[in-house]
């Protein structure tokens, strides 16, 4: 008996995880990768309680255990496996969702490398690899795949999470040494500024938000001064993607709204 029951729970967590988004055709949607923790996680909270219908996607949404209350709790989010990096698993979720309308697509998932691993002199080549194909190739990949789902929408916007440690003419002595993930960002904005020229005349807006300075621990960075919670960078990233404009297309905005060089 005991064992039946732990196989509905299993079902019934199976089920969680791969229904259909129940859309409501009265409300925008927004897919977001990343969507686990952090800043994904505060972004998908944030839509989901203005009743848009969220696609949150993952790596491992049986892992995904505070996403997964999030979707118990609000049945306009349903969450879905992906992995930015395998190309089957985004076409196949591409195909699932062929025929609805995707206002904002949000390329958030990001990974930063060991920081031992990419200091000049103690590089470590595979990691820089999976750096690129993640923080860059990532988007891109879910950019192509979901393009006809946003130019159907009403919004029209692509929305890349970049990070102002890969602006090049901000680049100073002292600020750490992280060649991986400060280039891969510096490479994601540049896909990026490419993109919006392209999608223009499609009048899709493509467009870079840095979320700020903000204590997730990612990378292992432990809480410093001036850092801001997963909550705040959330709700300031939501509130300038939906300030973003076709005029701003290509630019990278901070989560203060402001231009940020790059």
């Amino acid at each position: 008996m005991k064992t039946f029951f732990s196989c509905i729970g299993a079902l019934a967590t199976f089920l969680l995880v791969i229904s259909p988004l129940p859309a409501s055709a009265d409300e925008p949607t927004v897919l977001i990768t990343g969507s686990n923790r952090g800043i994904g996680l505060e972004i998908a909270r944030v839509y989901a309680d203005r009743g848009w219908n969220v696609i949150a996607t993952c790596r491992t949404p049986s892992k995904a255990d505070e996403l997964n209350e999030i979707a118990a709790a609000n049945s306009n989010l349903v969450v879905e496996e992906l992995d930015v990096t395998d190309e089957a698993e985004i076409a196949s979720l591409a195909e699932k969702y062929k025929d609805q309308p995707i206002d904002i697509l949000i390329n958030n998932a990001a990974i930063p490398g060991a920081r031992e691993e990419q200091t000049f002199g103690n590089f470590d080549w595979d990691t820089y690899d999976l750096v690129m194909d993640v923080n860059v190739q990532g988007p891109l990949r879910t950019s192509v795949a979901f393009s006809e789902n946003v130019k159907a929408s009403e919004q029209k916007k692509i929305i890349n999470i970049s990070s102002t440690q890969g602006s090049i003419a901000e680049t100073r002595p002292g600020r750490g040494n992280s060649y991986f993930y400060k280039s891969s960002k510096s490479a994601l904005n540049m896909v990026t500024h490419i993109m919006a020229y392209e999608m223009k005349a499609d009048d899709v807006i493509v467009g870079l938000v840095s979320p700020g300075f903000v204590d997730t621990n990612f990378g292992g960075l432990p809480t410093l001064p001036g850092m801001i919670t997963p909550r705040e960078s959330g709700e300031a990233v939501v509130a300038v993607i939906d300030d973003f404009t076709m005029e701003q297309s290509g630019l990278m905005i901070t989560h203060k709204g402001k231009v940020a060089p790059w």
